[in-house]
């Protein structure tokens, strides 16, 4: 954590900084440059990079796509009408409810793809996107005690980080960092350990189910280890599978040979 005096507002770098160009912080960077904001968007990794789990996305994450401008019907977007949950013996469909702020569908897209398009449209809108920047921390101003910037260092290509420290400023910082958290537990905030912690492992196959039009979460695991499996079918023949146990202790339990009982199997 650095301390720095209150710096004139002709030595900010931006009017806003936003730390982590995942969905989460290019969204906020695209809304922000639309509105006639200054952004620096800051990103650790070199797009396209791939994220773990978040390929599928539910009438809520959609609204926003939509509220961003994104054509859902350009190829390779796959909608999908519901969730269907299998667990104690039933299977279940339920369909997206019909809700006026709300659309009816959900989608799924490859992180590998999702998060590029989403932090090159907020690029596009005028937020200034610098990948390879990894921030390590805050900059926090000595006499006020808020967050005026970040500091951090450049890194190569494998992610590691490499030359000087580099100093970012701006009077408005929002921390989108992820599971690190680095801006948070900088400033003393962390997780609340009384929540349980889940790990998640994903692979995709080539299924004739790609073009389900449900997602589908199995609630139960077949080897009694506590955790579930979801489906998101997705394009090109392929479905990504996400299987997340609620303790990092059973990741490697969730084997991926074993999810062929659900992708060969009949609908």
């Amino acid at each position: 954590m650095t301390t720095s005096a209150q710096s004139p507002r002709e030595d900010f770098d931006a009017q806003v900084i936003v730390v982590g160009a995942g969905p989460a912080g290019a969204a906020t960077a695209h809304h922000l440059a639309t509105a006639g904001v200054d952004v620096l968007l800051l990103e650790k990794g070199t797009f396209p990079r791939d994220k773990i789990c978040g390929d599928g996305l539910t009438p809520r994450a959609v609204r926003q796509l939509l509220a961003m401008g994104f054509d859902l019907d350009q190829p390779g977007w796959q909608k999908n009408k519901g969730l269907r949950i299998v667990g104690a013996g039933h299977r279940i469909e339920l369909p997206w409810p019909e809700l006026s702020d709300f659309p009816s569908f959900g989608m799924a897209r490859a992180r590998m793809e999702l998060d590029e398009m989403l932090a090159r449209h907020a690029q596009k809108s005028g937020a200034r996107l610098q990948e390879q920047i990894s921030v390590t921390g805050p900059v926090i101003d000595d006499r006020s005690g808020r967050v005026v910037g970040v500091t951090a260092r450049r890194t190569d290509e494998r992610g590691r980080k490499v030359g000087d420290e580099l100093t970012y400023r701006a009077p408005l910082v929002v921390a989108c960092d992820g599971v690190s958290a680095r801006i948070a537990t900088a400033l003393g905030l962390t997780r609340r350990e009384d929540r349980p912690m889940a790990v998640a492992c994903r692979a995709y196959y080539n299924t004739p189910m790609h073009d389900d039009p449900w997602m589908e979460s199995w609630l139960e695991l077949w080897d009694g280890k506590p955790g579930r499996a979801t489906s998101f079918p997705a394009t090109a023949g392929s479905s990504p599978w996400a299987t997340a146990p609620p303790t990092s202790g059973w990741a490697s339990s969730t084997r991926a040979p074993s999810s062929s009982r659900w992708t060969t199997r009949s609908r």
